[in-house]
């Protein structure tokens, strides 16, 4: 047995709860999404109906069930270990930042996007004769040609998944805030469902986006939802670790005061798996 196989295995052993609460956070919001799709926005639906046609209004009630969901996924024990990524694109950022090492990376973003794929097609298979109606999509992500095409939906992913990285490092790398991380992404998460899902989608999420283009057998708009989330955090993270992050880094060595503001950076965030989540 070759090194490499031989420490993706130790790990495999070692993390396995921590890969198991990544794939079961996407799984999750997998359901989440897919069952909202069809019982929020299908005409057919009695919830619908009683919703009536205002789309924001349903959006708006949508967020708050998928914002459910992810409370759910972020402070359940095993989430909390794994610190819920949920999204291969944080994953990678993280990695860059050296969060979370290379071998644990590959099996948050393989149990991420397994997940994906896995309850993306049971969704799809439970929910097929809805499916199709223009109004669910297959829960694609996917541009909206009425709200400008793909380059729209290219650059509406690319900021909304800058943002929720650029919240994510400056409340985790902030003392006085990090333990509200987890809320301050919810409620973003929920505001681009509301506001942002009409140009885009709202994805954010390549493993998310991943497990409805597998169930409906299409990937000709995959490429977006790659390509914006993945770009988008990596170059926040390199901001971050460029320009904002050295202020604690020269504190820490005496070279300036310690920061004191509550935006800036007063803290190390714990590396993924965490220890001691509850510190």
């Amino acid at each position: 047995m070759s090194v490499p196989i031989a420490k993706l295995i130790s790990a495999l052993r070692k993390n396995w709860k921590s890969y198991l609460a990544e794939a079961g956070g996407v799984t999750l919001f997998m359901i989440a999404s897919c069952a909202t799709a069809v019982v929020i926005h299908h005409p057919d639906s009695p919830v619908r109906q009683f919703l009536g046609d205002s789309k924001m209004w349903r959006r708006t009630v949508q967020a708050f069930i998928i914002g459910l969901f992810l409370i759910a996924v972020n402070f359940n024990p095993w989430g909390k270990k794994s610190g819920s990524h949920i999204n291969p694109a944080v994953t990678l950022s993280f990695r860059y930042l050296g969060k979370i090492s290379a071998i644990d990376a590959f099996w948050y973003i393989t149990f991420q996007c397994g997940a994906a794929v896995i309850a993306g097609w049971v969704m799809f298979t439970i929910l097929e004769p809805w499916y199709s109606h223009q109004e669910v999509n297959f829960n694609l992500s996917a541009p909206k040609p009425e709200n400008g095409g793909w380059p729209v939906a290219l650059g509406a992913e690319f900021v909304i998944s800058s943002l929720l990285m650029m919240v994510t490092l400056i409340t985790l790398h902030t003392e006085k805030i990090r333990k509200q991380n987890s809320w301050f992404n919810i409620v973003l998460i929920m505001l681009f469902v509301i506001f942002e899902a009409p140009f885009s989608g709202m994805s954010t999420n390549p493993a998310r986006s991943l497990g409805a283009a597998a169930a409906a057998a299409t990937f000709r708009d995959y490429w977006i939802y790659v390509l914006s989330p993945v770009s988008a955090m990596l170059l926040m993270t390199w901001l971050f670790k460029h320009y904002w992050k050295p202020k604690l880094e020269e504190a820490d060595q005496g070279k300036r005061p310690k920061p004191t503001g509550i935006f800036e950076t007063t803290a190390n965030p714990p590396d993924f798996p965490i220890e001691n989540p509850n510190a």
